[in-house]
């Protein structure tokens, strides 16, 4: 469906997208994720036109966009881009806006069904300014989506919108891209977000893909410090202490093997019951309770362990516990 082939992008002398391919099936949710600068947003331009890459290939069901002296503009691309800002004409009614897109009056049928699933009937005539961040980033969804694009482009979709409207307007998202069987490429810096639309996540890092995957498999186990950091708390754990473990990687610094735990994948050991696994013992240095959750520190000689626990029972800093890690 798309396919990115040795892609390079530089801005002055500064090389933003080196060498990258990336290949995103038909009906795909793929979230582009990485630190600040890593070239998210530049690797989206390229796809929909709005950046010219120095070298590299962009071909979207098998039409070359870029590559062998070959440019199609944005609006020859079939694909729409869905800014960060939303950018809404503020002239023009939340209407006006929906059919600004091209070819967008061919598909009344398809905007009148977009406009009711997405609950922006009543906001219709009104103009950007009189609407929440949430309202116009469901006009711009409908917008894009209106004109049949056979590739969805995302820049930070969910980024202004408070916690219950990123829930329900991510599962709006994932829901109309895959009622209508469009692929979409999303970016996004926020981890939680990505992993609830997504079916593969890309994981880029100084322009290069370090690491691609679905949420849970990246999660679960990341190839570097860095992808496992990206993804949240973790423990790294020596090798040493899992010497069977074959999901482990290479501190860049020590060269000392390690392995990432996640706090929630301890438990409170109890003798009495037949869980299997690796115990760690130790004195809790510190402890929070947050929304039922207990969350501690774990001094076990020479590792601080950070554990997150669904426990009932009262914890004490200083009491000595015992924890399992299941295999």
């Amino acid at each position: 469906m798309l396919h990115v082939v040795s892609l390079n992008k530089s801005f002055k002398d500064q090389k933003v997208i080196k060498g990258l391919d990336l290949n995103v099936k038909s009906g795909e949710v793929v979230s582009i994720v990485g630190s600040s600068g890593s070239g998210k947003t530049t690797l989206l331009r390229l796809i929909s036109g709005l950046e010219i890459p120095d070298s590299g290939e962009i071909i979207l069901n098998n039409q070359n966009l870029n590559g062998h002296n070959t440019y199609l503009s944005p609006e020859q691309r079939d694909c729409s881009l869905v800014f960060q800002d939303y950018a809404l004409f503020p002239n023009m009614t939340m209407h006006q806006n929906i059919f600004f897109g091209k070819n967008s009056l061919k598909n009344k049928e398809r905007v009148k069904y977009l406009i009711k699933i997405t609950e922006i009937e009543k906001i219709k005539d009104k103009f950007p300014h009189e609407c929440s961040g949430g309202e116009q980033q469901r006009v711009a969804l409908v917008r894009a989506m209106a004109i049949k694009p056979s590739l969805l482009l995302m820049d930070e979709p969910l980024s202004n919108l408070d916690y219950n409207l990123k829930d329900s307007l991510g599962k709006i998202i994932r829901n109309l891209i895959k009622e209508f069987e469009t692929s979409a490429i999303i970016v996004t810096h926020d981890i939680y977000d990505a992993m609830k639309i997504s079916d593969k996540i890309v994981v880029l890092d100084n322009g290069k893909i370090i690491q691609k995957g679905t949420p849970n498999d990246i999660y679960n186990n990341p190839k570097s410090k860095k992808v496992a950091l990206l993804f949240g708390e973790t423990n790294f754990i020596p090798l040493s202490m899992f010497p069977n473990e074959k999901n482990y990687f290479f501190d860049v610094v020590t060269k000392v093997p390690l392995i990432s735990i996640r706090p929630n994948q301890f438990i409170i050991y109890n003798k009495n019951t037949d869980v299997k696994g690796k115990i760690f013992c130790g004195e809790i240095k510190s402890l929070t309770e947050i929304g039922g959750k207990t969350q501690i520190e774990l001094n076990c000689d020479n590792l601080i362990l950070k554990i997150s626990l669904n426990y009932s029972e009262k914890l004490a800093q200083g009491e000595q516990i015992e924890v399992i890690l299941p295999n």
